[in-house]
């Protein structure tokens, strides 16, 4: 079984319910979460990836709204889909 990846997406407070609303659109892509952290004076939000849906994720946040960063943590544990999405 694979795991879900973690990013972290650097956006405001509005604008993280507008992607979170698209995202859940795509059944199994992402799960935006309310958790963040302050980093560079910009506030990140927490999102799960699914299982083989990274590039997908990818794209579709490159198309979406006002978006300040986007970075892949690759020091997160992994998680089970179950855990994430």
């Amino acid at each position: 079984m694979s795991d879900a990846t973690v990013y972290w997406l650097g956006t405001t407070q509005s604008e993280v319910h507008f992607i979170d609303a698209i995202v859940s659109a795509y059944d199994g892509l992402a799960n935006v979460r309310r958790e963040y952290r302050i980093k560079e004076g910009r506030t990140e939000f927490k999102v799960f990836v699914g299982p083989g849906m990274e590039q997908e994720f990818l794209e579709l946040v490159g198309r979406l709204g006002d978006i300040s960063s986007l970075e892949r943590d690759d020091h997160d544990e992994p998680h089970s889909p179950s855990e994430a999405l």
